[in-house]
């Protein structure tokens, strides 16, 4: 076991001095196999700062119930209840006509509207907000079932907003796993190359050890390590160029 580990030392050590010993070299396979790994995580932060905006963005499309004139307290105590029993909305707002024309009044800088009217021209309203991550068929089929209520007159919902909205998320979604597939096996051909490019570049010293007898586990375990220590620096050098261009 012990001559087994030391086996492993020494092919880690050759395999650190060789990178060493050839700088310029070393330096442009870890400069080449850090962008390569930048490029998918930066790729990937962008996404999910996408989807944070998109998210907070999708909360702003609502329903609005507008009630006939003729709605009691009854009715509206009603329809109170069922939109709490309704699990796909996640806030119900009653704003009665009273509420609506003080708001409207403020609106219009202090001008006594009321004066204005005979009687107050809004109806009664509940102002919905769904639940979040609904799609925009399950927002249609609450907006029906909301029209559906007794003594609800129309129900508003701003369904182009809600819709581009999610076709945004899905179409970056979509990208993200497409370039994620493509950058990642990018990766993976530019180690398979760089690790045979290294084997190429000794072919004549693997023969001649061939030829003395060596295993091949002898001969493959250089290389291992090699690639090893190129991961380490490069995923080191990634990290960096991350966090200098998130700081940035």
């Amino acid at each position: 076991m012990k001559h087994y580990l030391s086996l492993h030392l020494e092919a880690a050590c050759q395999a650190f001095a060789r990178l060493v010993r050839q700088p310029l070299g070393t330096l442009m396979v870890l400069l080449m196999l850090a962008a390569a790994m930048t490029l998918p995580l930066m790729l990937y932060l962008g996404v999910q700062s996408s989807t944070e905006v998109l998210g907070r963005l999708n909360q702003a499309p609502q329903m609005t119930i507008y009630l006939t004139p003729e709605a009691a307290e009854a009715d509206i105590a009603a329809i109170r209840a069922k939109l709490a029993e309704d699990s796909r909305i996640e806030k119900a707002e009653y704003v009665s006509k009273q509420q609506g024309m003080a708001e409207l009044q403020q609106a219009f800088q202090g001008q006594d509207l009321v004066s204005m009217l005979d009687t107050t021209p809004l109806p009664d309203a509940f102002v919905i907000t769904p639940k979040d991550g609904a799609t925009p068929e399950e927002q249609t089929a609450l907006r029906a079932d909301l029209a559906a209520l007794p003594k609800a007159e129309s129900v508003q919902m701003d369904a182009e907003w809600m819709q581009t909205l999610f076709q945004i998320n899905e179409f970056v979604h979509q990208v993200f796993r497409f370039l994620v597939i493509t950058l990642g096996a990018a990766l993976v051909l530019v180690a398979y190359n760089t690790s045979r490019l290294q084997i190429l570049s000794r072919r004549e010293e693997i023969e001649i050890t061939k030829l003395l007898g060596a295993p091949a586990s002898f001969i493959r375990r250089p290389f291992l390590y090699q690639a090893m220590w190129q991961s380490f620096f490069s995923a080191a050098v990634s990290l960096g160029l991350c966090g200098w261009l998130l700081s940035a």
